[in-house]
């Protein structure tokens, strides 16, 4: 499955929403921000499918972990 820029794109904007309302504490938020993003790439990367060509044909990477 190719990766979705919009299925992305959506989800960085629910981290940025759902981290926007942390006023108590800069040092907390910003690490809340960035493993939520992080997990939110990885979660999408891991849902491609790679396809290649290698010298004797095609090779498709199914699992990406």
């Amino acid at each position: 499955m190719p990766m979705s820029e919009q299925i992305l794109a959506d989800k960085i904007e629910n981290v940025m929403l759902e981290c926007a309302d942390e006023t108590d504490n800069p040092e907390s938020s910003r690490k809340n921000f960035s493993s939520k993003l992080a997990a939110a790439i990885i979660n999408e990367v891991k849902k491609m499918t790679i396809m290649a060509t290698a010298p004797n044909g095609p090779v498709t990477v199914t699992s990406i972990e």
